[in-house]
């Protein structure tokens, strides 16, 4: 049986590593994910988030300690993206081994900004809509 904190360390290990099919694969088909520039819904929009995200940019999580109680997992992370660092909040919620749902927060102006360049499904997302 894979732990909450298993699952989530993954999750950060996949995003150190640039790899998108990594992190994708850890949501569930249903799985939702909320951030600063809106709502993905369904492991595939998450998955075209992560690839273009993990491509377009060198992203380095340190995580803090996590806080589990259960199947939901929250921690800060230290994120250094491409030379810039921000700070952002993670909450999961874990489903039999895999993500469910995940929210993150950005705890600095500069990270919201991050969100909303990087957090989209690129299909559902046109540049002027920013």
């Amino acid at each position: 049986m894979t732990t909450s904190a298993q699952v989530v360390a993954a999750y950060f290990a996949g995003v150190m590593a640039g790899d998108a099919t990594a992190v994708a694969d850890l949501f569930t088909d249903d799985a939702t994910l909320h951030n600063a520039a809106g709502t993905l819904s369904g492991n595939d929009a998450i998955r075209r988030m992560y690839e273009q995200g993990l491509a377009g940019a060198r992203m380095t999580p340190s995580p803090g300690p996590l806080v589990i109680d259960g199947d939901t997992v929250a921690v800060e992370i230290d994120l250094e993206v491409d030379g810039a660092a921000v700070r952002l909040g993670d909450f999961f919620t874990i489903r039999s081994g895999r993500i469910q749902r995940l929210s993150i927060y950005s705890l600095t102006p500069s990270g919201g900004r991050l969100l909303e360049k990087v957090g989209v499904d690129p299909q559902d997302h046109n540049p002027g809509d920013s």
